[in-house]
């Protein structure tokens, strides 16, 4: 069974965009537009994958992460970021993400990142 996916964007098309690419890849897909939002979606659902735009979190990304993961133990992250990588890690301080991506980046790519991520795992479409 493929783990559920949190995506947490400001931008609505990034946010239907990786939507569309996961369900596509029969994820069950959950879209927060901003922080409190995610946290809402956290607190009702367990995640294997969290993809998060670090602008979302402004200077509170060093909190806001080890936070949201409290009652998320089996979930990655995967931080999308305009920053050049460095720079984004500065941002998160001590918390370490499964991977950070520069935008833009191509939906194979992220899909590749997320099968790694995941190691693999993965279900069959439904008939």
């Amino acid at each position: 069974m493929k783990p559920r996916i949190l995506i947490i964007d400001d931008e609505q098309l990034i946010r239907w965009a990786l939507d569309r690419i996961f369900r596509q890849e029969v994820f069950d897909v959950d879209a927060a537009e901003n922080t409190d939002e995610a946290v809402r979606f956290a607190q009702a659902n367990s995640y294997g994958l969290i993809l998060a735009d670090l602008e979302i979190c402004g200077d509170q990304a060093r909190t806001f992460f080890p936070e949201l993961l409290h009652d998320q133990r089996e979930a990655k992250v995967i931080i999308i970021t305009a920053l050049p990588v460095d720079q984004a890690e500065l941002q998160l301080g001590d918390f370490k993400a499964h991977r950070i991506m520069e935008k833009p980046f191509a939906s194979e790519e992220i899909r590749a990142v997320v099968k790694d991520a995941i190691g693999g795992q993965g279900r069959e479409p439904q008939a």
